[in-house]
């Protein structure tokens, strides 16, 4: 078999409108491969011999001296010739082809232009029909679109959109467009602005190309638009993820057929997504990680100056000088046994987490453990009574979201003041974790499934408390007789305290007490006269009685330390 030279390529149908724009003396130079540049990093993979497509457009960011040194590096892999196509517009490109043709005359290495509409698929299938056989052209465009794949990216940065740029190659390779979907069938990208919509039909069947594949393909016909009435085959691939996450890939077969070397396209093209997607993924981890240790110090108070401060703020993107608001949320009902599973605390706590950031827009929102922190900007014209509101109705429906998946959670906030200035930001905070700690005693219901909210600016005199840290120094605040109480060391003292409290909350009313507790009226005033016995209280004592009601606040703090 004769060898097949670039003065045999130009006589291909495909490039009957090609013009030789310079390299005419290399018109014998043996074809032995063909690949596309769609990244400047291709050149590493280049062996000689190669025809080189390109658009130009993988050098749009390069100077006119970075185009001359990367032409100079090409000069030193014996390709074959270089074919060129026009497409989107960028700067300098008169000059850049001034500088391959320069090249091309130099290295005597042909240079051809074609038309933008000639599909460079076409090309380098005519051209490999004619140097190998149908076996190895598969194995052989397998390699090149493995290649392009993996020059692209190795070309990438941080702050480009990689998935982008996958699915504009893939689109190119297959002559067809290509959208990525969410696992909500949202549209994530797409080469197309027709195609932005995902329905998977009833009847989207099955689909396996013929070679071994490592993805599940379907199949469907659709109608892009009422106009066209003809329908077209849709190619969908499920991308399966980390943590059960999965995006769709969908090839519209609108302009060319879908055949094997499409396919083969496809299964690099999507290999090269995953990989990518992983990326961003562990990029946003460290970036949210880096955040999240910004967030810590600032809440903490481990920021102590101003330019240090400032530094932090460049890099979250907010505003020093506004006005701030700490809120912090967590969930009451998970210490059965459903939640000694840690996976199952887990799940609890990003149910939290997603609720939250579903209701609450335009937050910083900070992870601790097994609780969500919100650093929300505040209205400094807004009234108090407008935003304790505002905020009880997205406290329901935090706790609604969260009863849908599980009903024994009830969603606990504290609230702390509004400061100015993001270096007051931990006196919020630090207001908002002692809101929780009165929670329960002193926190008022919110909608039908009894979330707790807890503003710290409503606790009165009980805001002393919090400065106390030590079981002894709150022991103080407790009276001897409810201090008798706790220390009754029988089966029955839960019972009198819990009868206690809701005694002392319905206002010393034991037919209320009774139903609140679901018991009878007799067993009710029966435990009052037991407490009343262990204690010696006098519940006639109106000074006696706020004591006890601040003693069981304060047992309830010990209880939190304790915990």
């Amino acid at each position: 078999m004769m060898e097949f030279c670039v003065r045999d390529m130009m006589k291909l149908d495909i490039l009957k409108d090609a013009d030789l724009l310079g390299g005419e003396n290399g018109l014998e130079r043996t074809v032995s491969g063909v690949t596309i540049i769609e990244s400047p990093d291709i050149v590493k993979f280049i062996s000689g011999g190669e025809v080189l497509l390109s658009g130009l457009y993988a050098f749009h960011t390069y100077s006119l001296e970075e185009f001359r040194q990367y032409v100079r590096v090409l000069s030193k892999k014996e390709i074959s010739a270089l074919i060129i196509k026009r497409g989107r517009e960028m700067e300098n490109l008169d000059e850049k082809i001034g500088i391959l043709v320069n090249f091309a005359d130099e290295n005597r290495i042909p240079l051809l232009e074609i038309p933008f509409e000639t599909s460079f698929r076409e090309i380098m299938t005519e051209i490999m029909e004619h140097i190998f056989n149908q076996e190895v052209i598969r194995l052989k465009y397998f390699k090149t679109t493995h290649e392009n794949f993996a020059a692209l990216s190795l070309s990438m940065n941080s702050n480009e959109d990689g998935v982008e740029r996958i699915l504009d190659v893939l689109s190119k390779l297959i002559d067809n467009p290509v959208s990525l979907f969410g696992q909500n069938m949202e549209c994530l990208a797409s080469t197309s602005p027709e195609i932005h919509e995902l329905s998977i039909s009833e009847r989207a069947k099955k689909y396996e190309p013929d070679f071994y594949s490592n993805y599940t393909y379907l199949k469907q016909n659709v109608l892009l638009s009422e106009e066209n009435e003809k329908p077209c085959n849709q190619y969908i691939v499920r991308l399966n993820l980390m943590y059960n996450v999965k995006l769709y890939l969908v090839v519209t077969e609108c302009n060319s057929p879908i055949d094997s070397m499409a396919h083969i396209a496809i299964e690099n093209g999507v290999t090269a997504l995953k990989h990518e997607l992983f990326r961003q993924y562990s990029i946003a981890e460290l970036e949210k990680k880096f955040q999240s240790d910004i967030w810590n110090n600032i809440l903490n108070g481990k920021v102590n100056t101003l330019q240090e401060l400032r530094r932090s703020t460049k890099i979250l993107g907010i505003n020093i000088e506004a006005d701030y608001r700490v809120l912090v949320f967590c969930l009451n009902g998970n210490d059965d046994r459903k939640a000694e599973d840690m996976n199952e605390r887990m799940k609890y706590f990003k149910v939290l987490n997603d609720a939250i950031m579903a209701n609450v827009p335009n937050v910083k929102i900070q992870n601790d453990l097994d609780k969500v922190i919100v650093i929300q900007e505040a209205n400094s014209n807004q009234k108090q009574e407008a935003y304790r509101r505002e905020l009880k109705e997205t406290i329901a429906s935090i706790q609604k979201k969260v009863s849908s998946k599980y009903k024994h959670l009830k969603v606990w906030t504290g609230v702390g003041k509004v400061v100015h200035g993001l270096l007051h930001v931990q006196e919020s905070f630090k207001e908002a974790n002692d809101s929780l700690l009165f929670i329960d005693i002193l926190g008022e219901n919110v909608g039908e499934d009894n979330a707790r909210l807890m503003i710290f600016s409503d606790m009165g005199i009980f805001k002393l408390l919090c400065h106390l840290k030590t079981k002894e120094q709150l022991l103080e605040y407790v009276p001897e007789s409810l201090q008798k109480l706790y220390n009754y060391k029988k089966p029955q003292r839960e019972d009198l305290l819990t009868t206690l409290k809701t005694y002392l909350d319905r206002n010393q009313n034991l037919a209320k007490t009774a139903q609140d507790l679901f018991i009878h009226y007799k067993t009710a005033a029966y435990r009052i006269e037991r407490i009343s016995d262990i204690t010696g209280i006098d519940f006639d004592n109106s000074n006696e009685m706020l004591a006890i009601r601040i003693g069981l606040v304060v047992y309830k703090m010990i209880e939190n330390i304790d915990k």
